[in-house]
Order: C-alpha cells, then sequence, then structure tokens
C-alpha cells in the first residue's frame, strides 16, 4: 500500500510538471512573433466624433407683435418695419405700378393684414406668417377712390371709396341693407372702429372728424378751429377711446380729442418736423406714430404728445397708413 502511494504521488508530480512547462512554452509564444520578436503592442479602436445635431430651424414670422406696418402709395409696396424702425421687409408688392395700397386692418384671430387696393379697387388680405396673399373683396361696385379701411367689432369692414363708405360683411359680401353705401362726408380720408360699435370718420372735404353708431348715425363732431388748417387728412381711436386727428394746412396740427370730440386734451405741431400729417397709429404703451407725407418718416410722439423721434427716414415712399401690430 505505501509503495502504491508513492508511485501515485510521483506520477502525480510529474504531470503537474508537465502542465507548468506547457503552460510557459504557450506563454512565451504569445509574447513573440514569428521572428521571435515581441508583438507590436496592440491599437485601440478609434473612438468616433459625435456628430453635432443640426440647429433648429428658426422661422421669423412676416409681421410680429410690435412691428410697424406702412402702406406707400409712392413705391406702390407695404413695408414692414421692425418695432425700433428699421427696415424688416415687404409684405406686399404691387410692383404694376398702376395700383397703389391704401387703408391697413389686422385681424389677431387669423393673424392676417387686410389691404385697401386703390386701381382695380379692392381688398387684400395678407397672411401675417409668411406674406402670402390673396384677393379678398373684389366687387364691381368698388370702383372709386380707396382711402380708409377698419374693421367694426361686429366683424364687418368699411372702406372710404372717394364720397361714399363701403360696408362688407366679415365673409366678403357687399352689404346693401340699412341705407349701405352711405355718403356720410365728401372726400373721406380716413375712419376707425370705436369699442361701441360704432366708428369715426374723417375728411378733406368736410374738414371735420365726425363719431357715428354703428348704422352710420352721426353723434358728434369736430372741427380744427386752426386758421388755414381744416383738412382732417387722418383720424385714430385710441386704446383710451380718445380720438386722435392729423389736421393738415399751414400749421399741421396732431391733436387728441375726448371720446365725445368736445373737449381738446393736447396738441403737437411744428412745421420744421412735420409738413404734412397723414396716417396715425399707437404703440402698445401709449405713444404715438405719425406719417410726414412729404418728409417720407414716421414722427413718434409720446402720449402727452410732446415729440419723441423720427423713425423710417430713408424706407419710405409717400407713406400713407400705418398700424402696429398688437
Amino acid at each position: 500500500m505505501i509503495f502504491f502511494c508513492q508511485n501515485f504521488l510521483i506520477l502525480l508530480a510529474r504531470s503537474i510538471f508537465s502542465l507548468t512547462l506547457v503552460g510557459s512554452l504557450l506563454s512565451c509564444g504569445l509574447d513573440q512573433d514569428e521572428n521571435g520578436a515581441p508583438p507590436a503592442p496592440a491599437v485601440a479602436a478609434p473612438v468616433p466624433t459625435p456628430v453635432p445635431e443640426a440647429p433648429a430651424e428658426v422661422t421669423v414670422d412676416c409681421m410680429a407683435s410690435g412691428d410697424i406696418v406702412v402702406s406707400n402709395s409712392g413705391s406702390d409696396t407695404v413695408v414692414v418695419l421692425n418695432p425700433d424702425g428699421t427696415y424688416k421687409g415687404v409684405a406686399y408688392n404691387l410692383v404694376n405700378g398702376v395700383e397703389a395700397p391704401y387703408g391697413l386692418v389686422w385681424i389677431p384671430e387669423t393673424k392676417e393684414l387686410v389691404v385697401a387696393v386703390d386701381g382695380v379697387d379692392r381688398l387684400q388680405v395678407v397672411d401675417g406668417t409668411d406674406c402670402t396673399n390673396l384677393p379678398f373683396v373684389q366687387n364691381p361696385n368698388l370702383n372709386g377712390n380707396l382711402r380708409g379701411l377698419t374693421r367694426l367689432t361686429s366683424g364687418d369692414f368699411l372702406v372710404v371709396e372717394s364720397n361714399a363708405i363701403e360696408r362688407f360683411s366679415s365673409s366678403g359680401f357687399r352689404v346693401t341693407n340699412g341705407g349701405w353705401p352711405k355718403n356720410l362726408q365728401t372726400t373721406g380720408t380716413a375712419l376707425d372702429a370705436r369699442s361701441d360699435g360704432g366708428f369715426i370718420l374723417c375728411s378733406t372735404g368736410g374738414d371735420v372728424v365726425r363719431t357715428y353708431s354703428s348704422d352710420g348715425t352721426q353723434t358728434g363732431t369736430r372741427s380744427s378751429g386752426i386758421a388755414g388748417t381744416t383738412d382732417a387728412a387722418a383720424c385714430k381711436v385710441l386704446a383710451d377711446g380718445s380720438i386722435l386727428v392729423a389736421w393738415s394746412g399751414t400749421t399741421d396740427t396732431v391733436a387728441k380729442y375726448s371720446s365725445d370730440l368736445s373737449t381738446l386734451i393736447w396738441s403737437y405741431s411744428d412745421i420744421g418736423i412735420l409738413a404734412a400729417p397723414g396716417g396715425l397709429a399707437e404703440r402698445a404703451d401709449g405713444r404715438i406714430l405719425v406719417i410726414d407725407r412729404i418728409h417720407n418718416y414716421v414722427i413718434e410722439l409720446t402720449s402727452e404728445g410732446a415729440f419723441s423721434n423720427a423713425i423710417a427716414d430713408t424706407i419710405l415712399s409717400t407713406p400713407e397708413f400705418l398700424i402696429v401690430i398688437p
């Protein structure tokens, strides 16, 4: 039994030695190439460079809140200005040289601009996002000199057509009941909607600004009272209900009146700065914008009627009307 154990231990030791020797030889083989030289160190796989994601496309609306939109009869264009008065782009270009844009109305629900086009008389709609445009109203009875344009609280549109006021529904149908169209003043210039459903209208033939109910019944009137300055070139209802009028003549004047036209609140006049007043607009903070047709710029007044600034003096060409996008 002892002999058997001794032989077993000797065989076991030899087996362990053989395995150790083979492992050493294999190890040596792995540490050398076929010429006996150590193998080249392993090269790490290249790490791919991450590809940056493309930046999200930034789109800018053709007309955005705070922008100033101006119609120009000299260049036959509707121009968009940034809030600071710098050039942004052209919203609508008539290009044919025989038509001109005048009155402007913004429709907030659809973000669309409606333009009164004089020539082949019509109302044109311009998309506020991409400035594509389509005819909105084309009617053979709309054939005078188109000027001011407004949208009543009912949704109906009123447009100055020479001595008449034409009315169209929100769908573009001509209103002929209730005595429409109506001859309310001669040589109308501008009109604007009131919050009570009515509107105001001014003219250079009647030389007045007047308030009307929604059916066209006159409720108030005002003339300038300024010698040699009688033409009511433009009029605007302000956010607080008061009424702004641009009087044109020898002493061009912008005047603010109470909502019933009974009281003069303030007036501004400087013929060195304002030589031919036209369209009127109001910024969200109450500042007033006034077109000058001769200087081809827009002057800015404080809400109290003091001169503040002149903008867009190299951009406009016989500007007519303007609005501020709410």
